[in-house]
């Protein structure tokens, strides 16, 4: 596991300090190194702010252990940790992911205890206080991204595991939860990230007609950000990208469709051979840190202060056009994806043909449309392509069968929770 984790704990925690400190008058100790109860009683934003930066803060290294178990990434530096990921050797109690999951369990916690502390202090108004919005917001999310990378979890804080389909489901239930609180608190900006986030949590369901409903009311040009700063760097940059780290690039099967040089790039479209601007990249023909990998690195965040977007509405574009691919409306899924394309000045997709076929033309889009923000993995195991995608690869180093589909179930959970055993036997990690 990485030394990294720790410090962004540590980092995470000096920018509650910090977000404590900056109320003044609103916050007053006796003692500067303790913060009490009625101490944030009288810091009420801070503490909200403080459970939605908690959801952030993990983000980036998410994002990261996504792209190495996908096709996205490989490890081009040392660390262990990203080479077993990489190479889909983890078991139970030995991924990197642990920290994460450990993150948003945590960030659970810390909304529930915010929203009991809003109840007590703002009494009949915290229904409907921006504040308690933003909490039910990130209470939801913390679910939907659980229920996206782990197998199995606690759904309550000391409950039984249960599955991921069970947490996305808590999520959908959630978001509504979320929506009618912004509504009532006149906080657009949730209101439309919890509808987003319910339209993808329905969409991995399977349900999609009421996918569909929740992604046509996400107004154009929306966008739902993970934020970093100067506290907290954007790790995808720290850790993996051309002038930092450089432990991680993108994986050889895109190398063929992108050109060295001595700046910015794009990677070609398979299509048609144009550069897409949706999939920035950056490779000028050195090695990573490993000092014999060729780095062709991501460059969609190329400043450690960029943020990553978690939803947002050419996302939920795509979530219309595969409902209609599902509904058999082929005509209507390339005329979102052709209308994306143009957007980026993108060529149309061609006629299908040579045994092309729609799911090929979705799953890429996604790919280029969400670059670098965590969900190819997602989509290449509800699709059942992972075991496709890596036999094609005839790597073996990365063999396509028995490869880690999704990540375990944190052990520190198991260790201290009594509702769940601590044995391998019992805990999940789904393969192909």
């Amino acid at each position: 596991m990485l030394p990294i984790k720790g410090m962004r704990r540590v980092i995470a925690a000096g920018a509650l300090v910090l977000a404590l400190s900056a109320c003044g008058d609103l916050l007053s100790v006796s003692d500067p190194q303790r913060y009490t109860a009625s101490d944030l009683d009288n810091a009420l934003p801070a503490v909200a702010n403080g459970v939605e930066g908690a959801l952030h803060e993990v983000v980036d290294s998410y994002v990261i252990y996504q792209s190495l178990l996908s096709d996205v990434y490989q490890h081009t530096g040392t660390w262990s940790g990203y080479d077993e990921i990489d190479h889909g050797r983890f078991t139970y109690s030995n991924s990197s992911m642990d920290g994460i999951h450990n993150a948003w369990l945590r960030t659970r916690w810390f909304a529930e205890d915010a929203e009991e502390r809003f109840i007590r202090v703002l009494e009949g108004s915290a229904a409907t206080d921006p504040m308690m919005a933003q909490v039910h917001f990130t209470a939801a999310m913390v679910d939907l991204y659980i229920g996206m990378a782990f197998c199995e979890s606690p759904a309550v804080s000391s409950g039984p595991a249960v599955s991921d389909r069970v947490i996305l489901e808590q999520s959908v239930t959630k978001f509504t939860r979320a929506m009618a609180t912004a509504g009532s608190a006149g906080t657009p900006l949730f209101a439309n990230a919890a509808l987003a986030g319910r339209a993808r949590a329905n969409l991995l369901l399977g349900n999609y007609s009421a996918a569909l409903s929740d992604a046509m009311g996400v107004p154009p040009g929306f966008s739902y950000d993970a934020i970093f700063n100067v506290q907290s760097n954007n790790s995808i940059v720290q850790l993996t990208t051309k002038n930092f780290n450089e432990a991680g690039g993108l994986m050889y099967v895109w190398w063929d469709q992108i050109d060295i040089s001595d700046d910015d790039g794009l990677m070609r479209d398979p299509w048609t051979n144009e550069p897409d601007p949706r999939i920035e990249v950056f490779f000028d023909g050195e090695v990573a840190t490993d000092n014999e990998t060729p780095h062709y690195s991501q460059w969609k965040y190329h400043n450690l202060s960029d943020d990553i977007p978690m939803v947002h509405s050419d996302g939920m574009q795509l979530i219309m056009a595969e409902v209609a691919m599902m509904n058999n409306d082929d005509a209507g899924a390339m005329t979102i994806f052709n209308t994306l394309r143009a957007n980026v000045g993108l060529s149309p997709l061609p006629p299908l043909a040579g045994g092309v076929t729609m799911q090929d033309y979705l799953l890429s889009e996604r790919f280029a449309e969400l670059f670098m923000e965590g969900i190819r993995m997602v989509d290449l195991r509800r699709f059942g392509v992972v075991d496709d995608i890596f036999l094609a690869l005839n790597d073996g180093e990365r063999p396509g069968i028995g490869r880690p589909i999704m990540f375990s179930m944190t052990d520190t959970e198991a260790v201290f929770n009594n509702s769940i055993d601590d044995d391998l036997a019992q805990r999940c990690l789904p393969t192909t």
